[in-house]
């Protein structure tokens, strides 16, 4: 399956960490956003990339990486678009309008592009279901262009599965 997705981040306690060549940078308690794109096949496809986000242990390629790799960063959710076009930048600026967000870092996640960041911090105090809720409003407003799919615990709206550090396993 070919789409864009968001994965919606909890970090449990603040931390500092190396992110490549890119350098330190302290993460904050708090939820996180990362908005990407899975236009392959295989591993760079969205069910690849997805099940690579949930895994602990990895190589850390990608800047998300650095934060998924972390035990007390948890990917709680993935919003997801079935699109054979790249949403990302879209969506993102979307996320960014509708959520008080910051980057973590100049161009984090969106080396690939000219966006500010892909990786951002969302900067409110709220809680996971408002979080959520917000990001679904924005897959919802792209739905008239695409087929719409979220990764939330949802099967009677036809809706797909969390995936969360904790539980492993499809709900």
């Amino acid at each position: 399956m070919r789409g864009t997705y968001t994965l919606v981040l909890v970090c449990k306690r603040s931390f500092r960490t190396k992110i490549g060549k890119l350098g330190h940078v302290n993460v904050r308690k708090g939820h996180y956003l990362y908005t990407g794109s899975a236009l392959g096949q295989g591993a760079v496809s969205l069910e690849g990339r997805l099940s690579r986000h949930r895994q602990v242990s990895k190589k850390t390629r990608w800047h998300i990486d650095y934060f998924t790799a972390k035990r007390n960063c948890t990917v709680s959710v993935a919003v997801c678009l079935r699109s054979g076009q790249r949403l990302e930048c879209s969506i993102n600026r979307a996320l960014a309008r509708r959520l008080n967000v910051r980057p973590v870092f100049p161009r984090a996640g969106s080396s690939d592009c000219a966006c500010e960041a892909h990786l951002v911090k969302v900067v409110s105090s709220m809680s996971d279901r408002r979080v959520l809720d917000a990001v679904i409003r924005v897959y919802e407003d792209f739905r008239q262009l695409n087929q719409f799919s979220s990764d939330i615990a949802s099967k009677s709206r036809g809706l797909l599965p969390i995936y969360s550090r904790k539980r492993r396993e499809r709900f």
